[in-house]
């Protein structure tokens, strides 16, 4: 173990190995293994999910795991998660037509949404205080980080128009599988004559559930529809959809063609 300063606590120490996505949602079935790529990289064989050795010291790692720990119970418990379905293959509980739209939605009442939200806002600080190369994509402004930083550190949600935090469930199960957290620009139309409405966000899948972290949503426009974000209504709202119409599907699906075009002598070795 190498020392230096935790990232969190901003504190000198023995850093840990600390995983980026709660390891209870992110393991590869029992046996099995995961095979890791990137754009333009060698697929390779991990036996687990990415952890990071130079992020936290104990102590950061404690206030870490005790968020994770506290979302495999809650959301779990919540159905949000494949692994709390047990052996159903589909979810249909509590799915209503969202107003006004054509998407379908899932109410889940009974969770804590603030703490909820404060784990989801410590993946985001993770991936973004990482030195990681499967992280090097995700950045925020320096102020940005250490705000984030301070909410994580205290476990404190507010201010909720601050990265907020919208959730996609896939309501069929699919193939276990990780991806690393994503940048997405998402077009809108902002309606009444006022053009395109570009949201910029920060995509992070596990085990069945999507959450997009907002970077560029006004006060106003969280105000308005501040029931969506988790923390703004005590209930939880996640749009549903079908994992083989999702873009998590497709996208799993593309990540696997360009890794056995690339590299069809490694694949066939990995998959053996």
């Amino acid at each position: 173990m190498t020392t230096g300063i935790c990232k969190l606590t901003l504190k000198s120490g023995k850093f840990v190995k600390s995983h980026m996505i709660p390891l209870a949602f992110s393991s590869p079935s029992e046996g099995c293994y995961f095979i890791d790529g990137a754009p333009g990289g060698r697929p390779t064989r991990r036996p687990t999910s990415w952890y990071d050795r130079e992020l936290v010291t104990r102590a950061g790692e404690d206030i870490l795991a005790d968020l994770d720990s506290f979302a495999a119970v809650e959301l779990r418990k919540a159905r949000l998660v494949w692994s709390g379905w047990g052996k159903e293959a589909e979810l249909n509980e509590n799915i209503i037509p969202y107003p006004n739209s054509e998407m379908f939605v899932r109410i889940v009442p009974n969770t804590d949404v603030l703490k909820l939200r404060v784990f989801f806002l410590s993946l985001l600080w993770r991936a973004a205080a990482s030195d990681m190369r499967q992280y090097s994509g995700i950045s925020l402004q320096e102020r940005d980080l250490e705000k984030l930083r301070l909410m994580v550190l205290n476990k404190n949600p507010y201010p909720l128009s601050f990265l907020p935090i919208h959730l996609t469930q896939l309501v069929t199960r699919g193939a276990r599988h990780n991806l690393g957290p994503m940048k997405m620009t998402t077009p809108l139309d902002a309606g009444a004559g006022n053009g395109p409405l570009v949201l910029n966000s920060y995509r992070f899948y596990f085990d069945g559930l999507i959450a997009n972290i907002h970077t560029n949503v006004s006060e106003k426009t969280h105000s308005e529809a501040s029931a969506i974000y988790v923390g703004g209504d005590s209930c939880l709202i996640a749009v549903c959809v079908n994992f083989e119409d999702s873009f998590q599907a497709s996208n799993m699906t593309q990540h696997g063609y360009e890794a056995i075009t690339n590299h069809p002598d490694t694949m066939l070795k990995l998959l053996r």
